[in-house]
């Protein structure tokens, strides 16, 4: 008899052992849940947040150019009459400032479907008053192309490269890999003013168009 209650009672300690065991591996499990969901809505929140940032950032651009369009001495399309809406006016040109970027090529056939070109600087003012409208940190297709010699740059509108200014940056044209054959417009290291630079023609970026007013 007493041989029996032995042995229940080894096995009621080894059920309750067990028992244990799967309690606390089932804790560990929910635990290990648990970590996860936490890391995944951390990972969530940390990637809205970054998204939320770079609107943040356009937003401010764009309120920075609408504030120094409207404001900045400048005349818009709508209020002017002068140039089509969307456009700025300065001088006897209007202007369109992209938010999209695409290729070179493709940048001058849409300034050419709305009945203009790239932008053609001609003097330092103008230079000046676009570096003003457009948001810091982009970089502008312009009007500025190496068609056929290498060192030979042409504006798109036929205007003789040799009577305009030149607002080359530092070390630029590079032709950085025997390729870079069309002119951007870029931030500058060490003025407002926005400066040129040579890049590739198939890469993207935005662009600004011209036209007459």
């Amino acid at each position: 008899m007493e041989l029996q209650y032995h042995q229940v009672g080894s096995l009621d300690r080894s059920s309750v052992h067990e028992n244990t065991t799967k309690t606390g591996m089932k804790r560990i499990v929910i635990f290990v849940l648990y970590g996860l969901l936490v890391l995944l809505l951390l990972i969530l929140l940390l990637v809205t947040g970054i998204k939320f940032s770079q609107l943040s950032r356009e937003i401010t651009d764009l309120k920075q150019y609408l504030g120094k369009t409207n404001h900045g001495g400048t005349t818009s399309a709508l209020s002017s009459g002068t140039c089509s809406e969307g456009w700025v006016s300065y001088q006897s040109s209007c202007y369109l400032v992209s938010i999209t970027s695409i290729t070179w090529s493709k940048a001058e056939e849409q300034c050419k479907a709305h009945g203009g070109h790239l932008l053609v600087l001609n003097t330092a003012e103008e230079l000046d008053y676009i570096s003003r409208i457009v948001p810091i940190k982009y970089t502008y297709w312009i009007g500025l192309v190496e068609r056929h010699h290498e060192g030979q740059w042409s504006w798109v509108d036929g205007t003789d490269y040799r009577s305009t200014p030149t607002f080359w940056d530092e070390g630029q044209p590079d032709d950085w890999d025997n390729g870079e054959d069309c002119g951007q417009l870029h931030p500058s290291k060490t003025c407002e003013r926005r400066l040129w630079n040579d890049a590739h023609c198939n890469i993207t970026c935005r662009y600004i168009c011209e036209k007459r007013a």
